[in-house]
């Protein structure tokens, strides 16, 4: 499906560099990724490395060793961009432009949606306010209600 393009890599001296960037001592290094202080210049010697161990040292280091490897293609294969559109269409292959365009129109559609929020907002508001005045209206009549019936049983 891709074409990817390994590329040799020294893992050791890439963890290296990462490590001196931090300003990590040795000792939290080791502690976070659960080796002795002493064996941390095994670790940056070292050409290979098992995953288990490369994912520690990714999470303690914060970066991603493993993208170092290889580089992604830059081209979108359509399925990818059905995928990221959520269009369910994986025959064409869509370009930049492409996706330019469907982010416009989604752009659009949120702010046709703030418009409607909007709209729908200043109607609850008047509605509540109709609400109001019926209420009003009721709690009158069932006093004229409660006059009437006065007038009428006092008879």
């Amino acid at each position: 499906m891709f074409n990817i393009q390994l590329k040799d890599v020294h893992v050791g001296q890439a963890i290296k560099k990462r490590y001196e960037a931090t300003g990590m001592t040795k000792t939290e290094f080791g502690r976070l990724i659960g080796v002795p202080q002493q064996h941390i210049n095994r670790i940056f010697e070292r050409d290979t490395m098992e995953t288990k161990k490369l994912a520690k040292i990714c999470q303690a280091l914060d970066y991603n060793f493993f993208a170092l490897f290889c580089e992604f293609p830059t081209n979108v294969n359509a399925y990818l961009a059905a995928v990221a559109l959520g269009n369910g269409d994986a025959n064409n292959n869509i370009g930049e432009a492409a996706v330019l365009a469907e982010i416009e129109l989604y752009k659009e559609r949120v702010g046709g949606l703030k418009e409607n929020t909007s709209t729908l907002k200043d109607q609850i508001s008047t509605l509540k306010d109709t609400v109001e005045q019926l209420k009003s209206q009721l709690r009158d009549k069932d006093e004229l209600i409660a006059i009437y019936k006065e007038r009428v049983i006092n008879k």
